[in-house]
């Protein structure tokens, strides 16, 4: 009986103290937890509300020092909301297929989908964080080259790097060549045009198309603002579409003929 009342009372003091300890482990994960919640909201106030509350000097300094984190992170998926953009271009077939008279290859798709893209990196270096954004566009376009690979039927891990590796140099190649022709007129930029794009001695007014097209869209994206670029809320036209300044340039050829024959 006596040892009966002696366990009893050792596990109602077994249970006294376990709610103790539930307590103030309760407690301490309340006191741990606190910062984590303030530091989680979007603001901070300096009342007091009974709780720590971050003063508004530190919590300056902490989104200062997060800030630079920040477009780091959300280069990838800025990358692929641009680069969504890039290939929704309506043009692959009917213009770089059927006028250029190209063949319908990876390499064509590529060349062509370089140019999009270029297109898109020259409005993102106007972005104090051009190098994350450009990164994330160049990796978006990299993943969706090697998908397309893939699904082609290529299943060599080794194949795939060595032709990634050969892209990489000729993406680079056609970036600068556009570059350099963006930077001086546009006979150097048809230049890099027929080097890169299209090959064929006979398309003359496809690359006369193709220049004008880029200087088009390249104004098209300097009027957009910089947030519309980083969502991708923006289009390209086709190619076919632009307006061709040949008929205005001989209409004013034309007057001008006139108007010496008067004068004379």
């Amino acid at each position: 009986m006596n040892r009966g009342l002696l366990v009893g009372r050792a596990v109602c003091q077994h249970r006294a103290r376990s709610e103790v300890v539930g307590r103030a482990l309760a407690q301490h994960r309340a006191c741990i937890e606190l910062p984590v919640k303030h530091f989680a909201r979007a603001t901070y106030s300096t009342t007091p509300t009974g709780r720590f509350v971050l003063p508004e000097k530190y919590a300056n300094m902490i989104r200062s020092a997060l800030q630079r984190f920040v477009p780091r992170y959300q280069g990838p998926a800025i990358g692929l909301s641009i680069y969504t953009s890039c290939t929704a271009h309506p043009d692959f077939d009917a213009f770089w297929l059927t006028q250029c008279r190209m063949p319908h290859t990876f390499q064509t798709w590529f060349s062509t989908t370089t140019l999009y893209v270029w297109l898109a990196m020259v409005r993102l270096r106007a972005s104090p964080h051009a190098k994350h954004y450009m990164q994330g566009l160049i990796d978006a376009f990299f993943r969706d080259a090697e998908a397309k690979m893939r699904a082609s039927g290529v299943t060599s891990g080794r194949i795939v790097n060595d032709t990634l590796k050969d892209l990489v140099s000729s993406f680079k190649g056609t970036v600068m060549s556009l570059d350099e022709g963006f930077a001086t007129s546009d006979a150097v930029l048809a230049a890099a045009v027929w080097r890169n794009l299209v090959p064929e001695d006979e398309a003359v007014l496809q690359v006369d198309a193709v220049v004008r097209f880029v200087r088009e869209q390249l104004s098209m994206l300097d009027a957009c603002e910089m947030e519309d670029v980083l969502a991708g809320r923006f289009q390209f036209r086709s190619v076919m579409s632009v307006d061709d300044g040949k008929a205005g340039d001989k209409a004013g050829e034309k007057v001008g003929d006139e108007d010496t024959k008067l004068s004379g």
